[in-house]
């Protein structure tokens, strides 16, 4: 009995000491796993930032791209002293760098200037920053990397980071859509230390807010032995969004031959620049808006004046090509009969102390020949008949003195002179272009309305956006048509220029087959201290149309040296039916075989 009391007491003391030891350590447990360790943070961010959106042309050529260039860089206080040579050695297999590169990453790590987040190389792309993110995971589960306190006290192991450095914008055409497309600048991203792009000029300045990034991709979780984020429900996860891809009205092709085409004119004309415009005469779109000003956007130089859009930022005083527009003022108002003769006093005619001479020297000319031969003196004899009020009226119908709608920035309006002070001989010369300034574009669009049954479109360059997977066509939310000229007036003042064409100053264009017109202009340049006597802008703007397809073109001619070539007929014209047997060739035109046998 005693020996049985004696034996439970040892198995309840045994049981007690049991139960003590394991209270004891679970007490010991919680504490360890509750006080601050020395451990490794199993925690990690990555990020991915969003890029701005790509320029792309009618025919599908990505002009206009981003791409993320990386650093390397290495928290030395984790780099494994036993195995720094090989580290490097696989560094430089991984990451394509040269002799020189790692000789200067040896100099500068035998610097005493260094810091402990050491930058190993910069400028990587993407393919080599993806071998070194692979290499950075084996090497950390290889032991390359050791565990260090930070300025914090916490315990961390950074080893070989590869992060995104800056969004570098390239411009796979090189020169080519230039000054259109415009350029970026970079500027710091404060937020993420990044350098980022954004839109300058041209087209990346109109589209800047769409082209934008709107929200870069993020991933936070617990990491796994090898450095990887484990996707669960406590993970963070944003998506990446990039800037909206803008897609051009413009072909590549049909820009880059206008291009070539207008290069080797200028060899022959010596002119300042020329432009060329081809706009869809019912729709607006441009097809195309070449320069012979022209710039690589990576790789500006120092000549600031050529990163301008001349088509849009140059104004200047016409000539000729506004006759046009005085007349058919005349017309709508009925100041003109259509069977009437105008009196253009055998070519000459006394204006002030200067006296007016015509090319085509007649007594009387029908309203269509005072168009049709460009007579100076016939369009001062139409602008008597039209009050100040009438004729500036007139102009601004056309748009004149007002931007164009086109969609790129810092688009002039050009200027009209103020009706109340308007003098007679002021009004006399504005008749035939001179007194009054406009742009390229004015003009494009203006003379579109002839071959666009009366109506005005803003001319557009971007047709389509895609963003969050889905289109959104930019022509249907911006290209609002009005009709500013009654259908039979657009259809007379068409006629009238078709037989500028067949009869007058522009034959050397007649295409058989086709239905072409338009008008020449050839104005003096004015400087502060007058008009000279050795410079002229040349220029023709018209149409060509075939059964199924109608364009508005022009071209523009500053300033060209070559003798006698400021003549447009001598320089403009050519460079249009140059134009026009292109549009023939990339068949954006059809020849009427009918036509052509008659």
């Amino acid at each position: 009995m005693q020996e049985n009391n004696k034996n439970r007491k040892t198995k309840v003391a045994f049981a007690f000491c049991m139960a003590s030891f394991f209270m004891l350590l679970f007490l010991s447990s919680a504490f360890f796993l509750t006080s601050k360790r020395h451990i490794p943070n199993t925690e990690k961010d990555q990020y991915t930032t969003a890029l701005r959106g790509n320029i792309i042309t009618k025919d599908n050529f990505t002009i206009s791209t981003s791409r993320q260039v990386y650093r390397a860089e290495i928290d030395l206080r984790s780099m494994n002293p036993e195995k720094f040579e090989l580290f490097l050695k696989l560094f430089e297999i991984y990451s394509g760098a040269d002799k020189a590169q790692m000789q200067d990453i040896k100099k500068r790590l035998k610097s005493k200037k260094k810091n402990y987040n050491f930058i190993l190389i910069q400028n990587l792309d993407s393919k080599h920053a993806s071998y070194l993110k692979e290499l950075s995971k084996k090497l950390y589960v290889q032991g390359f990397f050791k565990a260090f306190t930070n300025s914090n006290g916490k315990v961390e192991t950074r080893g070989l980071n590869v992060v995104e450095h800056k969004e570098d914008r390239i411009y796979m055409s090189l020169d080519s859509l230039t000054p259109t497309i415009g350029y970026t600048r970079v500027v710091l991203d404060e937020q993420n230390n990044i350098l980022k792009n954004i839109g300058v000029k041209g087209l990346e300045k109109y589209y800047d807010e769409c082209l934008m990034p709107l929200q870069d991709e993020k991933i936070q979780g617990l990491k796994d032995i090898g450095g990887n984020i484990i996707l669960n429900l406590d993970s963070v996860e944003k998506k990446r969004i990039d800037g909206c891809d803008l897609y051009i009205n413009i072909s590549l092709k049909l820009q880059k031959t206008i291009e070539k085409l207008i290069d080797r004119r200028n060899l022959d004309l010596k002119a300042n620049e020329i432009v060329v415009g081809v706009m869809e005469s019912k729709s607006g779109k441009i097809l195309a808006l070449a320069s012979t000003r022209r710039y690589n956007p990576a790789n500006r130089g120092e000549d600031l004046s050529v990163l301008n859009a001349s088509a849009i930022e140059y104004s200047y005083e016409a000539g000729s090509v506004i006759k046009p527009f005085i007349f058919t003022t005349a017309l709508r108002l009925d100041k003109l009969k259509p069977d009437e003769i105008i009196n253009t006093h055998g070519g000459k005619y006394k204006l002030g102390r200067y006296t007016i001479t015509d090319t085509h020297k007649s007594d009387k000319m029908s309203i269509e020949e005072v168009i049709t031969y460009s007579s100076n003196i016939g369009m001062i004899e139409i602008a008597k008949r039209l009050s100040n009020l009438e004729i500036i009226s007139g102009l601004k119908i056309f748009r004149f003195g007002e931007k164009s709608g086109i969609d790129l920035p810092y688009e002039q309006k050009g200027e009209l002179p103020n009706p109340n002070r308007l003098r007679e001989i002021e009004k006399a010369v504005l008749s035939y272009g001179y007194g009054l300034k406009t742009t390229f574009i004015q003009l494009l669009a203006a003379y579109n309305v002839f071959n666009n049954n009366g109506y005005y479109t803003p001319p557009r360059i971007g047709d389509k956006i895609y963003q969050n997977g889905r289109f959104i066509m930019l022509n249907e939310e911006n290209a609002k048509q009005e009709r500013i000229l009654s259908a039979s007036g657009a259809k007379k003042m068409q006629e009238i220029l078709i037989a500028v064409i067949e009869k007058g100053t522009g034959k050397k264009v007649l295409t058989q087959g086709l239905t072409i017109g338009g008008k020449t202009g050839t104005a003096r340049i004015a400087e502060r201290q007058g008009y000279t006597s050795n410079r002229y802008n040349a220029s023709f703007f018209g149409f060509a149309n075939d059964k199924n397809n109608a364009y508005t073109i022009g071209v523009l001619v500053r300033n060209p040296t070559k003798p006698y070539s400021y003549y447009a007929a001598q320089s403009a014209l050519p460079i249009f039916k140059d134009v026009v047997d292109i549009l023939l060739s990339q068949d954006l035109l059809k020849l009427d075989i009918n036509a052509t046998v008659q």
